[in-house]
């Protein structure tokens, strides 16, 4: 069977036809950000003659990850990340809707060649274009030294998803794409990237709908809190006279130094407010202005922190501990008794595992829940369509509920690949079908309500509608009232 070609405005790309799918691997979005380009916005793809084989993944962005790991999945490491994966049904010239998809790990961790991010199944389900996109991240992607780098220097893993997002724009109708008709998807820290593109000028006409999920979307870094992250940084280097003569090795091991805080917000290399690319919160101009035009799908998981919670020993987990979480979440004008009776009231009082429920349960709900609502509330206030979810699938693995990360295998299709995740068995094949048909729904028309799902009503600020997408799923209004309570007395006060 011949292989696909693709032609580019850079030079023509020849890629693997796989089950039915033209697959492009490692396309270059952007040119390397090497030497002199280190810590520099990303430049245009330099272009080639002949056919450049597209059917390995591009490198992994620098983190910290075993390079024999990266091996085993025929992967490797490098600055030079800045590539694109594609899946689409033909590359012709049907022009099908276009997803890209920004993958999480808190701007630190992950690519777009993980095996939960594989395209294949959705794409063909849907008969749609799939991206998922490479981006650098820690230090090289996040770093705010604007007077040690250059003014250039702040927010490339973002100024990276935009010139994505113009690639695919420029170029998607040679992949069987619509460039009129895409959609950007991010989980965790993608779905962050997304809520500041939302809030940007510079993402204007890239993309005509977004998908945020589970973003914790207070993960916007104030400018000093960033300023003071890259002084950190700096004092754990070795003193050069320019830092892009730094090893990577060094960099990753100086990055390694940075704490992490006692709870989010307070993830060292997440986007933050430059002045320039993002010059305040999303969420402060969701509440003063309106976002860019685009419908959004806007949700989380049921139980995102129990699985990072999991880990805590129980020794750790006092009383004094999940009041002071309480407290840092809830900020500092807030009745912390209050808050805790609130959500000590959803949780049985004879259950042993109360304390680790509430601490749960108020990351959970503050920093991916209550941020998500305030967006796609003020997006439908200021005239914008909004959608609204919560996943409520459980993992098979004990004690972990509806965990982080539990949507990513739902809507790729791909929960055979991690099967400890959401589960391998014909019950998980059906929520899965019915997540994906949602999602396609969203991507053709804007409007995610399918024949399995019924009518899927636009967010408004009076009935709050919320689809729960778990085995019975239905249409909440006003869900987690309670918790809606305490939330709307603590957002936005960002810097």
């Amino acid at each position: 069977m011949p292989r696909p070609v693709a032609q580019t405005s850079s030079g023509a790309l020849r890629g693997a036809r796989e089950e039915g799918l033209d697959v492009f691997r490692g396309v270059p979005y952007a040119a390397p950000p090497l030497g002199h380009r280190r810590w520099r916005r990303p430049e245009a793809v330099e272009p080639w003659t002949g056919e450049r084989d597209a059917t390995t993944f591009g490198p992994v962005p620098p983190q910290d990850v075993s390079p024999e790991k990266l091996a085993k999945r025929g992967l490797a490491m490098s600055e030079d990340c800045l590539t694109l994966n594609v899946w689409t049904p033909g590359a012709d010239d049907t022009g099908r809707p276009v997803l890209v998809f920004l993958h999480g790990g808190g701007v630190v961790m992950g690519y777009a060649a993980a095996p939960l991010l594989d395209g294949g199944r959705l794409a063909a389900r849907g008969d749609v274009v799939v991206v998922t996109v490479g981006f650098r991240l820690g230090a090289l992607g996040s770093v705010y030294a604007p007077e040690r780098l250059g003014g250039a220097s702040t927010n490339l893993a973002l100024h990276d998803q935009l010139a994505a997002l113009r690639w695919v724009r420029d170029e998607i109708g040679a992949f069987g794409g619509d460039p009129a008709n895409v959609t950007v998807a991010g989980q965790s820290s993608g779905a962050v990237a997304i809520a500041c593109m939302l809030a940007t000028e510079a993402a204007s006409g890239l993309f005509d709908k977004a998908i945020l999920q589970s973003g914790g979307l207070e993960r916007v870094r104030a400018t000093e809190a960033a300023a003071d992250v890259a002084r950190q940084l700096f004092d754990a280097l070795p003193d050069v006279d320019d830092p892009r003569d730094l090893t990577v090795d060094e960099l990753l091991a100086a990055q390694g130094r940075i704490p992490t805080g006692f709870v989010p917000p307070e993830g060292p290399w997440h986007h933050c407010i430059d002045g320039d690319l993002v010059p305040e919160h999303p969420l402060v101009v969701a509440a003063s202005r309106p976002l860019l035009p685009v419908p959004l799908l806007v949700g989380a998981t049921r139980d995102e922190w129990r699985a990072f919670d999991a880990a805590v020993p129980d020794d750790e987990l006092t009383d004094a501990y999940v009041r002071e979480r309480a407290r840092a979440l809830a900020g500092p004008d807030a009745d912390v008794d209050d808050v805790l009776a609130r959500y000590r009231a959803a949780h049985p009082a004879d259950d042993p595992q109360q304390r680790r429920a509430v601490a749960s349960a108020l990351v959970t709900d503050y920093h991916f829940v209550a941020t998500s609502e305030q967006l796609a509330r003020h997006h439908a206030s200021r005239g914008g369509t909004a959608f609204r979810y919560e996943l409520q699938w459980e993992s098979p693995r004990p004690g972990i509920g509806a965990c982080h990360d539990v949507d990513l295998p739902l809507v790729f299709g791909t929960y055979d690949r991690v099967p400890v995740l959401a589960g391998d068995g014909p019950d998980t094949a059906r929520m899965s079908e019915i997540v994906q048909d949602a999602w396609l729904a969203f991507l053709r028309t804007g409007d995610p309500s399918t024949d399995a799902l019924g009518p899927w009503p636009a967010y408004d600020a009076d009935r709050r509608p919320t689809m729960l997408l778990g085995p019975d799923p239905h249409v909440a209004d006003r869900h987690r009232n309670r918790q809606l309570e305490v939330w709307d007395g603590r957002y936005p006060s960002y810097p």
